[in-house]
């Protein structure tokens, strides 16, 4: 009996097991299948109460003890509508550690991807900007198209913001390929309202009507609230661009009715900040007042302070409106703060003109006249940015027409020969025969040519590339830089110069050693490669020395570039090589100058200046 009962309890205990391992599947294949529909949009909740429904459902099925699908979950969770920013923040942080130490790439990409756009949220875009760059590298590693695509969408509209709309579309229009080509309808129908944003900025007023219908007639098909609110928003901004803030008012008050009844307060907000320009630009000074109170009530219910700026902006020119000019001074300095420390060119070009009025009617002319002048230099910047930025867009999209030409021609190339091969099929069999013994013969020579080809190329490359970090060597640079230089002088065109190294570097190598030395300049080297613009170059010349060659580039624009590449190495993680390490860069920018006589002179004086932001404390940038 004793014996039984063993085999009994033992029975028992095998169902009991089974049964619960049949369970937890089912829950893991119910997790995946929602997470799934959440994550490509499919499921597209009607209100914010029915959005954390899902994601409390998305919570309920993660199977006990699956740390994967409990990190995809907090992932999901992390980029809803936050109701603390810092807390929000704090969370993404914990995700992206949590994921490392789990070992999860697709993970962490996601979290990297929530803390970039907290701190965008939190005003702070340049530096996430290289948190975007990191997590798009991060997706990339788990081969998640999508997950590649989101990161370019959010890098897209930080872009935007800050008035680099070329580099924006491109971002818009490389995710708009990874979804059509991962067939991920509802995020390429989304990123539509992206691309007609970057064509509004950019002036391409036609443009941006035409992606903003096709956007609207989705949106209504698939009753998209959120999508229409945002609709009615940009139509709105664009009646604004072309002079109808009457118009616009329109468009805001039907996005503010939708924000109301479907959307969160943070949505409502920032329907009542556009509301506010429209009013302003009528000269309703009372009503922008009203909305700017109720759009930063809205803002602060949820720690959003990244419009504190243009609320600013707005206020003050209603206060100057109703004659309160202290007030409105202060607003106007309150707002320039802002704006300066956002790098925001375009409301820094909004706020001069009403504040230069302003210092009119106080009689102190020589403020205004100050304020005119930046006005003016501001402008003719813009002018001379947006000109850069179309042409960029204008050789990308020929590029693209190329390719486009070039594979139709390869299509038809290749039809065609499908056409002759059938011909021939149709022969007498000793034709076939001998057409298969050629073509055995031109696929054996093509194949032993083809493999001594590749191995040419690979020689070749190995002789002009840097072993360690993939990049150019310095007998690369100097072909390419002796011809870029012949070439700028040629067409008179602008060419720039950037040399770095990394801080410190000898002490790393004594403290970590070599290997690690290893590590650091490779990451250092793909990270800034990242950071440059397709046309830029970037050659290792040294132990830890970098150059970097930006054609069609002024010194301005260089130096953009520079800051762009140190942010990036400066938001390098290093922990798994040493914990605790810290890596940063010192920069020397420059122009070739008429009095340059090849790459040698440019690469003196960008020494130099890399001496000047070495001994200014490293970790940044100078000019010579």
């Amino acid at each position: 009996m004793p014996r039984f009962r063993a085999s009994l309890f033992a029975l028992t205990l095998a169902a009991l097991t089974v049964t619960l391992a049949h369970a937890q599947s089912g829950s893991a294949a119910a997790f995946d299948k929602l997470f799934e529909q959440l994550d490509s949009e499919r499921l597209n909740p009607a209100t914010p109460e029915a959005a954390k429904a899902e994601i409390a459902r998305l919570r309920a099925l993660v199977p006990p003890g699956d740390r994967r699908r409990e990190l995809l979950y907090q992932s999901t969770e992390c980029f809803q509508p936050p109701e603390d920013a810092n807390a929000s923040l704090a969370y993404a942080r914990q995700g992206v550690a949590a994921s490392k130490a789990f070992g999860d790439v697709e993970a962490e990409a996601r979290f990297q991807l929530c803390e970039a756009s907290v701190l965008d949220m939190l005003g702070d875009p340049q530096h996430a900007l290289g948190l975007y760059a990191r997590g798009i590298e991060l997706a990339r590693r788990s081969e998640h198209p999508a997950l590649v695509a989101d990161g370019y969408v959010l890098r897209g509209n930080v872009y935007s913001y800050l008035g680099r709309h070329a580099e924006a579309l491109s971002d818009f229009i490389g995710a708009q390929h990874l979804y059509d080509s991962s067939r991920q309808a509802e995020r390429s129908e989304g990123n539509l309202q992206n691309i007609a944003v970057a064509y509004r900025r950019m002036g391409e007023t036609d443009k941006a009507r035409e992606y903003l219908e096709r956007s609207r007639q989705i949106a209504e098909r698939h009753g998209d609230w959120a999508s229409l609110a945002v609709i009615a928003a940009q139509t709105g901004f664009l009646a604004e661009d072309t002079g109808h803030p009457d118009r616009a008012l329109q468009y805001y008050e039907k996005g503010l009715s939708i924000a109301r009844q479907r959307l969160t307060p943070a949505d409502v907000a920032g329907m009542q900040l556009a509301m506010a320009s429209a009013q302003a630009s009528l000269g309703r000074w009372t009503q922008v007042l009203a909305s700017i109170s109720a759009a930063r009530e809205g803002f602060a219910a949820v720690g959003d302070v990244s419009n504190e700026g243009m609320l600013s902006l707005l206020e003050a020119r209603a206060r100057a409106g109703l004659g309160q000019r202290a007030e409105a001074l202060q607003l106007f300095a309150r707002a320039e703060k802002a704006f300066v420390a956002d790098g925001n060119d375009r409301y820094l070009e909004e706020l001069y003109p009403p504040r230069a009025a302003l210092y009119e009617q106080l009689g102190n002319p020589a403020a205004a006249l100050a304020d005119y002048k930046r006005f003016i230099a501001l402008r003719e910047k813009a002018l001379a940015a947006r000109s850069e930025q179309r042409t960029l867009l204008l050789r990308e999209q020929t590029d693209a027409s190329r390719r486009d030409v070039e594979n139709q021609r390869l299509r038809s190339e290749k039809s065609l020969r499908d056409q002759e091969v059938r011909a021939l099929l149709k022969a007498r069999d000793w034709q076939r025969i001998a057409l298969g013994l050629g073509i055995a013969l031109v696929l054996v020579l093509g194949l032993w040519v083809a493999r001594q080809i590749v191995r040419t190329r690979h020689l070749r490359v190995l002789a002009l590339t840097d072993e360690l970090t993939g990049v150019a060597n310095r007998r690369r640079i100097d072909v390419l830089g002796a011809e870029v230089v012949r070439q700028a002088r040629a067409d008179e065109r602008p060419l720039s110069v950037i040399t770095f190294d990394i801080d410190g570097f000898k002490a790393i190598n004594d403290r970590h050693g070599h290997l690690a030395g290893d590590q650091v300049i490779a990451r250092v080297a793909a990270a800034c490669q990242q950071a440059l613009r397709q046309s830029d170059e970037i050659g290792r010349v040294g132990g830890e020395e970098f150059v970097v060659l930006l054609p069609d580039s002024a010194i301005d624009a260089a130096a953009q570039v520079g800051e762009r590449v140190r942010a990036s190495v400066e938001s390098l993680d290093f922990s798994d090589v040493a914990p605790g390490l810290q890596v940063t860069i010192s920069l020397g920018v420059t122009a070739l100058a008429p009095r340059d006589a090849d790459l040698p002179d440019l690469l003196k004086r960008a020494d130099a200046a890399l001496y000047q932001a070495k001994a200014a404390g490293r970790n940044c940038l100078r000019t010579g």
